[in-house]
């Protein structure tokens, strides 16, 4: 068991070293990796929904680096997400991973890195949750941490935070006029 682990954490130093990435692109490859480790991980931990969607995310993330069309990708991957999700449903825990995926296309689909943080926060809080369900020491530790360095990534994290806060509606992250920050 310790040695399943030690995977979880590699997964997350990977992880974490994506934050510290100038470029989207960057980051993306740095995740993908980390999902590949978390996948491996996951599986041996047989926690089988969160595992198969990690592998989901690698050919998001390859799929979003060639490809322009980012909304027609993002439609296409979320509805991959649910499929696998019913696949592989364990438990209504395992809607967990398929709403943070889902949640982070939303966010990965503008190609800005501060959006794509505020995204990876959302979705560390709904793997956390997921890590605390399914025992996930080492993803406990890690979406504590990646969350951490996000915000820290996140400079003017407040002031769009505060947003959410003073309107009743979240912002059209979609919308070209809008001005995050």
């Amino acid at each position: 068991m310790f040695y399943i682990q030690l995977i979880g954490i590699l997964a997350f130093c990977l992880w974490v070293l994506s934050y510290y990435r100038k470029s989207v692109k960057d980051i993306l490859i740095f995740q993908s990796a980390a999902n590949f480790t978390y996948a491996v991980h996951l599986f041996l931990l047989g926690a089988l929904s969160g595992a198969y969607l990690s592998l989901v995310g690698i050919a998001k993330n390859i799929v979003f680096l060639k490809f322009k069309n980012k909304r027609l990708i993002s439609v296409i991957f979320i509805m991959i997400y649910l499929i696998v999700t019913m696949i592989f449903y364990e438990g209504i825990y395992s809607l967990l991973p398929m709403c943070a995926n889902c949640v982070y296309i939303l966010f990965i689909i503008k190609d800005n890195k501060k959006k794509l943080l505020v995204g990876e926060l959302i979705s560390c809080i709904i793997w956390l949750v997921y890590g605390i369900f399914v025992l996930l020491y080492a993803g406990i530790i890690t979406e504590v941490i990646a969350a951490i360095s996000a915000i820290v990534q996140l400079k003017k994290l407040k002031k769009y935070l505060f947003y959410f806060f003073l309107h009743e509606k979240m912002p059209n992250i979609v919308d070209k006029n809008y001005k995050m920050c």
